[in-house]
């Protein structure tokens, strides 16, 4: 698929994303990368070589335990398993270095799909090894610790950070039916109405 296609398609992932993490009445504020406020919310940078990378939609949750608590979500608008798995040992790694240089930036970090991918090892993906795994890519490995060496990489990761980012990560699968069946804009109103009513907005 070309770039801009490309771009176009993640971008509509993105939005749609965001209308369903809406929906859930679970989300105080969204926002995605493409918002001129907030948008620079999501931008971060590796240690090493200086490139940025960012999350495609972030916010803040409501309710609860997740009572004021900031996410960030990746999301893969696919069609089929395609690169996700590559991709996905990425995003582990901007989560790893998220949470380690701006633990105050996200409490929360989740994998938006349309398409399953890895389901041979599904139940783990969202595990400490799979974090470790993910790091221990060369081109993870480089940005984040500046290693050449697998062995020195493995050394310098912070096994209690895997196992706390491990803890954040959330696996979640959309369909387009799915996200026709959610609560009506009508309905959410009330309930934002009934909230800020009682002082909980």
């Amino acid at each position: 698929m070309p770039g801009e296609a490309m771009h176009i398609k993640g971008a509509d992932g993105a939005r749609r994303a965001k209308r369903w993490l809406d929906s859930t009445t679970r989300v105080r504020s969204s926002w995605t990368n493409e918002d001129e406020v907030h948008a620079s919310r999501l931008e971060f940078t590796w240690p090493y070589g200086g490139q940025p990378f960012s999350f495609d939609v972030g916010g803040i949750l409501t309710g609860g335990e997740f009572e004021g608590h900031f996410f960030a979500a990746e999301c893969k608008n696919y069609d089929s398993d395609s690169d996700q798995g590559t991709h996905f040992d990425d995003w582990v790694a901007k989560c790893y270095v998220t949470r380690r240089d701006h633990a105050r930036l996200a409490d929360h970090f989740m994998w938006i799909t349309w398409h399953p991918f890895r389901v041979k090892t599904w139940t783990k993906l969202c595990t400490a090894d799979t974090v470790k795994t993910g790091l221990l890519v060369p081109r993870n490995a480089k940005r984040v610790f500046d290693q050449e060496d697998a062995e020195v990489a493995r050394s310098l990761i912070d096994d209690s950070l895997a196992e706390d980012i491990a803890s954040r990560m959330w696996l979640l699968v959309l369909s387009e039916k799915q996200e026709k069946l959610v609560i009506t804009r009508e309905h959410r109103a009330l309930i934002v109405a009934h909230q800020i009513k009682e002082g909980e907005f």
